[in-house]
């Protein structure tokens, strides 16, 4: 079997396991949970899914008094209940078409998801999410504890923010919610929670186009920095003969960064990307001098997410303009003069990664460092430079534009995205955590890095009681 194949291996559960330590020491000070969320079971009832349409599987590492507890819980989801009843794929995914082909998939254009995409923490719950809803879930034992207040603000074929984030400047959690036009063009509304889920600010603005595919967002002290990746051909995925994200595409200006001012009436600016490239993720964003800066991760192509179909499942529909080995992913740095409305965006091929970790307390403030999902030696994955296939973490330098210090983990062993955890009070004191998978020992681990030299290799690996499939997203949840 390939070692890629094992992401497609539906997880095991556990409930308050103490995991071993498998090779140097536990790491004094470290105090707080290590929560990933990702595709478990990968069918429903008898129809297998795409990887990115499982359903959620939610799993923490909990660091306390020299001991680390493990959980790790599927996510108790109406839409998996309501199919493993069924026996049978109910709802429209966005890579999986409902069996039956074009007829079936007709005008169907209000998604389902498994919930496996982020994993935040916020009012008192740990939050498993994705584009249709977000689900609480107990912050020790990881059990569902039911629906979020956010999916309020959703429904029909409106599509809720993945991603939300934290925002130091206001002490809020920031979301959005796109909402396809009728007549005129898509629009977008931001809106800002308090800890208690009480709406504390509501921004909403024309995007200026039909079809707006939204991901990732960042908030600086003046804007809400929005990623828009491509633009979905309607007409084409309403037809059903392709599955949703087949029919996004990227022609001049749909892959773009939007500026939405957090008050007033003004404009969106825009930060568009370089023709032909495509980005997803925010590392951060900040103002200073009159500019505003935003650090992405960026690809020279399109992605193709074919290659995380499972076996049988056979290849989606064409394509156009998707490559099966883009270039990147890099680093992308941003800038715009909020005066003359200038903009810049420099690629920075020698700092390479995805997926990027900065430091909580710097988020829309100006940093250095990102820590990110690195390339390391290439497997036997079939596409080397895609989300997911990694096999090495990295210390990005921001500023330099280069990759300061990247841990090699080795061909045959996977690691997801990382995440950051402090020390002191330097941006980079502290550690660097992330799953990973050993396809030579078939074992799943946790792994303990120094964030400031993550070459130095794992202080501290634990061993998983069952291997886990790759993490949509991961995040430190402190003590």
């Amino acid at each position: 079997m390939a070692d890629h194949a094992f992401i497609h291996r539906a997880p095991a559960e556990a409930r308050a396991v103490e995991l071993p330590l498998l090779s140097g020491e536990f790491p004094a000070g470290l105090r707080g949970t290590l929560l990933r969320n990702g595709p478990g079971i990968q069918q429903a009832g008898s129809t297998p899914v795409h990887f990115l349409d499982g359903y959620a599987m939610v799993a923490g590492a909990r660091f306390e008094d020299g001991r680390v507890i493990y959980n790790a819980r599927h996510v108790d989801l109406p839409l998996a209940r309501a199919e493993q009843a069924a026996g049978r794929l109910v709802g429209r995914r966005p890579f999986t078409n409902r069996p039956g082909g074009a007829l079936a998939n007709l005008g169907r254009m209000s998604l389902r998801t498994g919930a496996a995409h982020e994993v935040y923490v916020w009012g008192g719950s740990v939050v498993a999410s994705d584009v249709d809803g977000h689900y609480l879930l107990d912050p020790i034992t990881l059990d569902t504890r039911g629906p979020a207040p956010i999916n309020a603000i959703g429904g029909g074929l409106s599509q809720l923010c993945a991603m939300p984030r934290f925002d130091p400047h206001s002490g809020h959690l920031v979301a959005y919610v796109m909402t396809p036009g009728m007549l005129g063009s898509d629009t977008v509304t931001v809106v800002e929670y308090d800890g208690g889920w009480v709406e504390r600010a509501r921004v909403k603005r024309s995007l200026g186009v039909k079809g707006a595919v939204l991901h990732d967002l960042c908030a600086t002290a003046n804007h809400y920095l929005l990623v828009q990746f491509g633009l979905l051909d309607v007409p084409r995925a309403a037809l059903g003969g392709c599955v949703v994200l087949d029919a996004v595409g990227l022609p001049p200006g749909a892959a773009r960064i939007l500026a939405v001012p957090r008050r007033g009436d003004g404009p969106i600016r825009e930060l568009p990307l370089p023709d032909g490239h495509q980005s997803f993720h925010i590392a951060n964003a900040w103002e200073a001098d009159g500019q505003l800066v935003v650090d992405t991760t960026i690809y020279d192509g399109m992605l193709d997410f074919d290659p995380l179909n499972p076996p049988g499942l056979g290849r989606g529909g064409p394509k156009p303009g998707a490559s099966r080995e883009p270039g990147g992913p890099f680093l992308c740095r941003h800038t715009l003069d909020l005066v003359s409305g200038a903009h810049q965006a420099v690629v920075h091929r020698e700092a390479g990664g995805e997926a990027p970790s900065v430091r909580e307390d710097l988020g829309g403030r100006r940093h250095r460092y990102a820590w990110v999902s690195a390339q390391g030696t290439p497997g036997d994955e079939p596409v080397r430079n895609a989300y997911y296939w990694y096999h090495g973490l990295a210390k990005l330098d921001c500023d330099a534009g280069r990759t300061a210090s990247l841990w090699d983990a080795g061909p045959r062993v996977h690691v997801t995205a990382p995440q950051f955890a402090p020390r002191g009070t330097a941006e980079d004191d502290g550690w660097v955590l992330a799953w990973t998978h050993d396809a030579a020992s078939g074992r799943g681990e946790l792994v303990v890095l120094d964030a400031a030299e993550p070459a130095r290799g794992p202080v501290a690996r634990f061993g998983l009681p069952a291997p886990l499939p790759p993490a949509s997203h991961v995040t430190w949840m402190p003590a």
